[in-house]
């Protein structure tokens, strides 16, 4: 049955008024003044014997009554749960009317990818159904970037897609190894998109990459080197690479790294063995996407430089037992960076205004699904 009238004004109400907050920054308005301060508590889980740590941000009206939940997972970076921009937004989401929950994911502050943060957010998800102030009905997720795996990868097994009403993925990645290629080289092609994005020539992530995921090549009495190189790389991108004394697996793996030019990558690719194809196998959702039944938003920046945004066109498009998702493709953020941007009037014009809209429909349908 259709939704009171009612019901959807007061829905679309609030989305705006989030998309205001969110416009606002850190700037003091109406919004922040009327859901009143944010309280900020910290938790801990555990998860196959290691202790997961959780901050909980919820207003005086979500701490007393069953509220839904959005648990909010944080992508590469050393900062994980206290990076400023995601306590921002869970501040935001606080007071839109949830419960903000945001684990610390061991593996994706170390630039890594694995399943242990995925065992974690299981654990996280499965203890927040016994909380008294949360809707277990009503958990959702939020992943960032390359965060949104543990995500997606868990939607296709029982634990999560038994627990998650629905899951919002903000520039995530389906196929790891199509990932790779546009987060090295800047180049993609798919879905009747083609063109490439040239990487910075420093400050890109790929040393922090290649140091925090050294599993995947088999290891060697020479590893120490390659992860010493790696280190060195990190702070100095030209610094020299003698690699002479380490296994053919190494080598491979650090020149399939530190290319930058399209047309070798399949080749350097096929030149890293199994094990790293298997490894990329493992952590691509695409895999596994054919078991998702959890509805899914999908949001994605045109510009995005760390995952191509045709990574969400193929999520929207692989999820065969699943509502359908909706896809939300713009040029209001810069990758995970939810800071409007807008350099002159007509970039607002072009990109701000629309995206806003776009914005502002994303979360009406965040809290359509959260049943807000």
């Amino acid at each position: 049955m259709p939704e009171p009238l009612t019901r959807g004004v007061g829905r679309a109400w609030r989305a705006a008024a989030f998309v205001y907050d969110l416009a606002a920054g850190e700037r003091d308005t109406w919004v922040k003044r009327a859901a009143g301060p944010v309280t900020v508590t910290s938790f801990v889980v555990t998860s196959t014997g290691r202790e997961v740590h959780c901050d909980r941000y919820a207003t005086a009206e979500t701490s007393d009554r069953s509220r839904p939940c959005m648990v909010v997972t944080h992508g590469f970076t050393h900062q994980g749960a206290a990076d400023q921009r995601l306590q921002a937004l869970c501040r935001r989401l606080a007071r839109a009317g949830f419960v903000a929950v945001a684990p610390e994911l061991d593996e994706m502050r170390q630039y890594r990818l694995g399943r242990g943060d995925q065992a974690d957010l299981e654990a996280v998800v499965v203890a927040l159904g016994d909380d008294r102030g949360i809707d277990a009905a009503r958990i959702g997720v939020m992943a960032f970037s390359f965060g949104s795996a543990p995500t997606l990868i868990g939607l296709a097994e029982p634990t999560l897609r038994d627990r998650v009403a629905f899951a919002v993925i903000f520039g995530g990645y389906f196929d790891l190894r199509r990932t790779f290629k546009y987060v090295l080289t800047g180049a993609y092609d798919g879905f009747g998109h083609t063109g490439r994005l040239t990487p910075p020539e420093t400050g890109d992530d790929r040393w922090k990459f290649l140091r925090g995921n050294l599993a995947m090549i088999p290891p060697s009495p020479t590893s120490h080197v390659i992860a010493e190189v790696a280190a060195r790389r990190i702070a100095d991108p030209r610094a020299p690479a003698d690699l002479s004394t380490c296994s053919a697996e190494e080598r491979a793996a650090f020149a399939l790294i530190e290319n930058r030019d399209p047309d070798r990558y399949d080749a350097l690719y096929e030149a890293t063995g199994p094990l790293v194809d298997r490894w990329i196998r493992q952590l691509s959702p695409v895999f596994t996407a054919s078991a998702i039944r959890t509805p899914l938003i999908l949001v994605h920046s045109f510009t995005d430089q760390k995952t191509p945004f045709i990574e969400s066109i193929a999520m929207s498009r692989s999820v065969p037992h699943a509502p359908p998702p909706r896809l939300t493709l713009l040029n209001a953020f810069a990758h995970v960076d939810l800071t409007l941007n807008w350099r002159s009037l007509s970039s607002l014009l072009r990109d701000g205004l629309p995206g806003l809209v776009a914005v502002w429909r994303t979360v009406r349908d965040v809290l359509r699904a959260a049943r807000l």
